[in-house]
Parts: C-alpha cells; sequence; structure tokens
C-alpha cells in the first residue's frame, strides 16, 4: 500500500480570519502606546526641578493634580458662589454731594453696610485731572461716614469723580477687593 500525503489547505475564509484578528490586535496596540506616548508627554511634571530642565518652566511646588473633575455640578457651583459672596463688595453712598465751600464739611453720607466682609476705604479721584481729593480711614462694617471735608480745597463748581471703595484686609490692612462709582461733587462758593 501506497502512502497517499494529502496537504489540506486552510480555507481562504479562515486565513483572512486570522488576519482580521491580528490587524485588530496590532491597532489596538498601536492605539494603547499612542495614548501613553501623549499622556507622557503632556504631563506636567510635580518637581519643580524637572519641570525647569525641560522646558525651562518653574511650576508652583504647592501646585496639586485634581480639579473640578471630583465634585458635582451642584457643589462646583456652590463653591463658586461662596467664593463671589465673599469677594463681594456693597458701596453706598449719597452720588451728588454738596460743600457750602471748598473748606466745609459735605454731605458725602459713606455707608459700610452691614452685608459686606471687610473694612472699607473710600478715595474720590477727580475724573478730569486724577487728582485724590478724599480718602476716608478705615470704615468698619456696619458702619459710615455722614459728612466730612475734602482733602484738598476746590474752588466753586461741579466735580465729576470716581468713588473707589476699597476693602481691606482685616489684620494687615492692605487693599483685597476694589468697586467704584461715578459721583458728582458740587461746591457752592
Amino acid at each position: 500500500m501506497k502512502a497517499k500525503e494529502e496537504y489540506v489547505d486552510v480555507p481562504r475564509e479562515t486565513r483572512s480570519k486570522d488576519i482580521t484578528v491580528y490587524a485588530i490586535i496590532f491597532l489596538v496596540l498601536l492605539v494603547g502606546a499612542g495614548i501613553f506616548l501623549a499622556v507622557k508627554l503632556l504631563h506636567k511634571p510635580a518637581d519643580a526641578a524637572l519641570a525647569s530642565s525641560k522646558s525651562g518652566i518653574v511650576y508652583d511646588s504647592s501646585a496639586v493634580e485634581g480639579g473640578w473633575d471630583n465634585l458635582s455640578p451642584e457643589e462646583i457651583a456652590e463653591k463658586l458662589n461662596e467664593k463671589v459672596a465673599e469677594g463681594m463688595i456693597n458701596i453706598s453712598m449719597n452720588t451728588a454731594p454738596y460743600f457750602e465751600d471748598g473748606k466745609a464739611e459735605g454731605n458725602v453720607m459713606i455707608v459700610n453696610e452691614s452685608i459686606n466682609n471687610y473694612p472699607q476705604q473710600v478715595e474720590f479721584i477727580r475724573n478730569d485731572t486724577g487728582e485724590h481729593i478724599y480718602q476716608s480711614k478705615a470704615i468698619p462694617v456696619g458702619s459710615k461716614i455722614e459728612r466730612a471735608a475734602l482733602d484738598v480745597e476746590l474752588p466753586a463748581g461741579t466735580y465729576e469723580c470716581t468713588a473707589m471703595f476699597h476693602n481691606l484686609d482685616p489684620e494687615t490692612g492692605d487693599i483685597i477687593g476694589t468697586a467704584g462709582a461715578i459721583i458728582t461733587i458740587t461746591i457752592k462758593n
């Protein structure tokens, strides 16, 4: 008996399935390598020395990874609203103070409303010259200055000014926020 050698060829569709599987595996590996490289290239080093050696940028060592992504939209809105409320400046004063003459006290009615969080200091600046014509001392929260004389003796006339309200750090006296309003000062004589 003669031994018969049979050669069985793998059907064409089986070979194409194998090639498809290998191609998919190759693409998955390629995409994974791409993601890995992108993350490595875009990741900012936390170590300031390493950062400056690579790009010339010195990163703040107190910076930590993370952001708003671990909070819900409601928590984010609440935290932002707290920050906004903390920095709000409620300004209140007579927008048309009247002075009998350049040396007299006028009805400025500057109020640091009790809704504010910080003492305030107020200054008046002439819009036409930029000259500072009045500056209060610190006004405690919930207090007011009803009448005050200007720091500069102005001749009779009407002056458009900007009243600058500065929130002051209660411990250092440093300005931590400012708001302004246009006012019209009238000097009668």
